[in-house]
């Protein structure tokens, strides 16, 4: 087995665990959450991130198996856009605008687990030497970028709704 196979194996296990970390995580902030939109965005994210768990457990089943790294490179595109997912949890919501300062803190709370996903996958990536390898993980660290986006956004816009809206489209002031 190459150095490369075996890393990935014990990368992939590392990232399995981290998944499931992030599963529980945002489902259990899900519960506690105040807010309908954070309850909302905390769903899709448990999701997202089971998605990627199965994900995970097929790729490396896969290389035990066979031992083959060409499959890792085929990474499909199929997440949502952050402003996508915000605007569904907008749609969602009887409340955006009441929130306790709790609610900033579970935010920043989610935002660090997606800034330590990034990390791992982007080392991941700056790892390996095969090409397939790179581009897989460069695609995990670029889905945990997406969901620190959706959650920074929620941040900004929960910490001052006005003022995201005035940023949002884009509004001038006279001076």
């Amino acid at each position: 087995m190459s150095n490369d196979v075996t890393r990935c194996i014990e990368i992939l296990n590392d990232a399995i665990a981290f998944e499931e970390e992030g599963i529980r995580f945002f489902s259990a902030k899900a519960e506690t959450t105040t807010s309908d939109m954070e309850r909302a965005i905390f769903l899709s994210l448990a999701k997202d991130e089971q998605g990627h768990r199965a994900h995970l457990i097929e790729l490396r089943d896969d290389l035990i198996r066979t031992h083959d790294l060409t499959p890792l490179g085929n990474t499909e595109d199929d997440h949502r856009a952050p402003k996508e997912i915000f605007e569904v949890a907008m749609a969602e919501v009887q409340d955006p605008y009441e929130y306790k300062q709790e609610d900033l803190q579970i935010l920043e709370g989610a935002m660090e687990v997606e800034r330590k996903g990034y990390h791992m996958y982007a080392n991941a990536a700056a790892e390996m030497t095969s090409e397939e390898a790179k581009k897989l993980f460069t695609h995990l660290a670029a889905e945990e970028q997406t969901h620190y986006d959706l959650l920074k956004n929620t941040y900004e816009y929960i910490k001052d709704p006005a003022g995201w809206h005035e940023y949002e489209e884009g509004a001038m002031l006279d001076g």
